[in-house]
């Protein structure tokens, strides 16, 4: 999939440069979703392989809505004094999330 989104970033920079579309403003910011990207697939590989939500799918799923949250902002152009706000309501999403969707029983202290 990565491969993928690379190759459709290349073609898409060769299209701007040779003139047949134009990408204006902060379109760099397209990086940072790519890292969003990553952190979104390793939740998903994270809870196919162990069948339920963990601490770490939970953190991916916080660091990946913090990254798109800020990669909206910039590629938008929108005004951090207005919109930061909403990255601390993506990484109080993310915890709810992964409260929700994970195992929920607390863990054991000890041993046998």
């Amino acid at each position: 999939m990565v491969g993928v989104i690379l190759i459709l970033l290349g073609l898409a920079f060769m299209l701007e440069r040779v003139g047949v579309i134009s990408m204006v403003g902060n379109w760099w910011a397209i990086f940072i979703y790519l890292a969003a990207f990553a952190s979104f697939a390793n939740v998903w590989r994270s809870q196919r392989a162990n069948g339920r939500f963990t601490p770490a799918a939970t953190a991916s799923l916080v660091w990946g809505l913090v990254l798109t949250v800020v990669a909206s902002i910039f590629l938008f152009s929108l005004s951090w004094d207005v919109w930061w706000p909403v990255i601390l309501i993506a990484v109080g999403v993310g915890i709810v999330a992964g409260y929700l969707l994970g195992d929920r029983k607390p863990a054991s202290g000890g041993g046998s």
